[in-house]
């Protein structure tokens, strides 16, 4: 089942997983609030794939070796060394706490193992998207009254 993931060669529930890791970070770093956690794990992987850099994505070698690359806050540096030294991947660890954030009625199916990890994001992006757009449908609907009555 794709919502079980292994740690030290058993299968544990995702969100299982997330919560112990949770857990070492309040003992490590109480001071990270729980917003702000998803961010440093973004900062983390990026460092991790090699890709922290300020400006646009391009394939020119010449403009990779002139722009300038960012480093990780103290804070940020404790997170990725905490998640080097307990062996757990920051691209993955990244991908868990997303999936952990998803509608509790999809993390409740997924938690059962009715859907994959995939198609739980996909739902909740879907979701979002909708959400946003008929946020802005009614925005319109409201402009178009308000020049009218002019």
């Amino acid at each position: 089942m794709t919502y079980r993931v292994r740690d030290n060669g058993r299968k544990v529930n995702l969100f299982d997983i997330v919560n112990k890791i949770k857990q070492q970070l309040k003992q490590t770093l109480p001071e990270i609030e729980e917003g702000r956690l998803l961010s440093m794990l973004a900062h983390c992987r990026r460092k991790y794939e090699g890709s922290l850099y300020y400006g646009r994505r391009t394939y020119d070698k010449e403009e990779i070796r002139k722009r300038k690359k960012t480093e990780l806050t103290p804070t940020e540096t404790v997170l990725y060394d905490f998640l080097l030294r307990n062996k757990y991947n920051p691209s993955t660890t990244y991908r868990w706490f997303l999936a952990s954030r998803v509608p509790d009625d999809v993390k409740q199916k997924l938690e059962k193992g009715q859907i994959s990890v995939k198609k739980a994001m996909e739902i909740a992006y879907n979701r979002k998207r909708v959400r946003e757009s008929n946020t802005g449908l009614l925005m319109m609907e409201e402009m178009r009254t308000i020049v009218r009555g002019l």
